[in-house]
């Protein structure tokens, strides 16, 4: 800086404050046509200064020693739950390994059924696959892992399952259903023989098609000592509005089968209604294959050891649980 320059740097300062000290520094620089700031000796002064790129992060080759989940209301291929909190410890993706894996599922929604509760732990190094996990939302283990498992179901979600239209359909029968014991019943309700109409329903020599059977339309479940469940349920039996109300009352026990939870040594009583042993029968296994929910998933294989049962409240599952995969996005 020449001694003119300086002494116009002073004058400016002493007349023009902060606005004079910008100016001066403006004419200094465009009268010197020098590079004052040349950080990296390439970029003139008079040009502003570039920030670097932003280099986002290669997941496909991360390491995390804590990797923890937190999610409200989530939706999943076939369910949803309300609360999801999954901590995965040592998580290397390029590896595709981690130590182990915590999860914790509140209010848990399998279709119409209601886990209020479900705890899944393991132990042990586990290898997946980091690019299905990344791509379609899937953590897919390459041989099955090994978890402990809890979970627990409330009397309030059971009726709720109990309640469900789906599951009063399967507690329901009607004599247009395939092989029903009910087309026999038609007959000897009415004292004549059924015939099949075009539609499939059952109609009386000289009737009209009629629709026979049981319709269940309420149920409520109540959970009692010694692991046993007596159920209250509302229905109508009979042909179309010919129908009269059906009060029953089931009692059943909750056994462990195969590492499944069972409903066994059902009894059916009506109040004193008349009701064939065959639709008896038939009532009853419905009730036992309540605990048949759905179709049999290949992701998680559960092998329950221990069930308890507090009376009015709730019952309790515990065991062990082959883990294939865990899903995490609806897929198409």
């Amino acid at each position: 800086m020449t001694m003119n320059k300086f002494k116009l740097f002073c004058k400016q300062f002493q007349y023009g404050g902060i606005a004079g000290l910008m100016l001066a520094l403006t004419m200094t620089t465009a009268v010197s046509a020098q590079p004052i700031f040349n950080l990296n000796n390439s970029q003139p002064a008079n040009q502003a200064l570039a920030a670097p790129p932003l280099s986002f992060v290669d997941v496909n080759s991360g390491r995390f020693g804590k990797l923890e989940i937190s999610m409200d209301d989530g939706q999943f291929l076939s369910g949803s739950t309300d609360n999801l909190h999954l901590i995965a410890r040592d998580m290397d993706f390029a590896q595709g390994e981690l130590k182990s894996l915590d999860l914790e599922l509140k209010g848990a929604h399998l279709r119409d059924f209601i886990v209020d509760k479900l705890t899944l732990s393991t132990q042990g190094t586990l290898s997946f696959d980091s690019g299905l996990l990344l791509n379609q939302k899937m953590l897919q283990f390459r041989s099955p892992a090994e978890a402990q498992v809890t979970a627990l179901i409330s009397q309030e979600s059971l009726n709720k399952f109990l309640k469900a239209p789906t599951t009063l359909n399967r507690l329901s029968v009607t004599a247009g259903q395939p092989g029903s014991i009910l087309s026999k019943l038609l007959g000897l309700a009415q004292g004549g023989q059924p015939q099949s109409s075009q539609q499939g329903q059952l109609t009386q020599s000289g009737g009209a098609p009629g629709s026979f059977g049981l319709t269940m339309e309420t149920a409520n479940l109540s959970l009692l000592k010694s692991n046993k469940i007596n159920i209250q349920a509302v229905g109508k039996l009979g042909l179309s509005q010919l129908a009269i109300p059906l009060n029953a009352e089931v009692e059943s026990r909750l056994y462990l089968e195969n590492g499944w939870v069972q409903v066994g040594d059902t009894k059916l009583m009506t109040a004193g209604q008349e009701i064939s042993p065959q639709l008896s029968q038939m009532l009853v296994e419905k009730i036992n294959n309540l605990s048949n929910l759905g179709q049999k998933s290949d992701d998680i294989h559960f092998s329950f050891t221990d069930l308890k049962v507090v009376p009015g409240k709730q019952l309790m599952v515990t065991g062990t649980a082959m883990v294939n995969r865990l899903r995490f996005g609806r897929q198409g």
